[in-house]
């Protein structure tokens, strides 16, 4: 059996860009992000610190099963494969978020 690993590695700059595309409960996306922090886990999360419009700034914690959805969403809108049946994990990997697929080829 071969297993096919691939890691795709979100920056700061690039989990902003999640945030701001894809719903997420408890967050206007008209708010401006001004700080992105991942926290190791097990499992990780994602603490996102922004500045609503009106003014006023709000700390919102995006556990890991969320940070999944939101990553496999945006995946899907930016066109990139992700196999349906691979085993998807998250890992911090420093200050960036590491979303890990390992899928089975016969």
């Amino acid at each position: 059996m071969i297993t096919e690993i691939r890691h795709i590695i979100f920056s700061n700059d690039e989990l902003k860009l999640v945030f701001q595309s894809v719903p997420l409960d408890g967050y206007d996306r008209g708010s401006r992000i001004t700080r992105i922090q991942v926290v190791e886990g097990p499992p990780p999360s994602v603490r996102l610190h922004s500045e609503a419009p009106a003014g006023g700034a709000s700390e919102l914690e995006v556990e890991s099963y969320n940070l999944a959805r939101l990553i496999v969403a945006y995946c899907r809108d930016k066109r990139i494969p992700l196999p349906k049946d691979a085993l998807k994990t998250l890992h911090a990997q420093g200050d960036q978020l590491c979303f890990s697929i390992m899928s089975s080829l016969s």
